[in-house]
């Protein structure tokens, strides 16, 4: 029984990493490879600074030549050479990436819900068992 809590319980912690990872990839955050890892492994506290400082990321752009990511006042992508276009100031994949995101979130949401009430029917099944399997008698 302990493992059909477990098993959604582990899904959602992979799935809130995914979404942290995908939701960086979006903003282009050069780190987000270490928040996907830091809120899988680590859970709730790295995902809380994460959403504290998700936004800050914005001086970095991602070169739609090569997509390197890289700070938006080099005058050309320090890999490949290609100037840097006034306009351009988004990741070109940033739409996917914040979809991803968004559906990995929701998914884990919902795991998240199933294992609560995994660990509800659990509760209330481990209870009654030991309520009346036994010999005593309440008076």
């Amino acid at each position: 029984m302990m493992i059909l809590v477990s098993l959604p319980a582990l899904a959602a912690r992979v799935l809130f990493a995914l979404a942290a990872y995908s939701d960086a990839c979006a903003k282009a955050n050069p780190d987000a490879l270490m928040w996907g890892l830091l809120i899988g492994f680590l859970g709730l506290i790295p995902g809380v600074v994460y959403l504290c400082i998700r936004n800050s990321s914005r001086n970095y752009l991602v070169c739609p030549n090569c997509g390197f990511r890289h700070y938006f006042y080099d005058a050309v992508c320090p890999r490949c050479g290609a100037p840097n276009q006034p306009q351009q100031n988004r990741n070109p994949l940033a739409g996917e990436q914040a979809r991803r995101a968004k559906l990995f979130l929701t998914i884990a949401v919902a795991l998240t819900g199933v294992t609560i009430l995994a660990v509800m029917v659990f509760t209330v099944f481990v209870v009654s068992v030991s309520s009346f399997g036994g010999n005593a008698f309440y008076y």
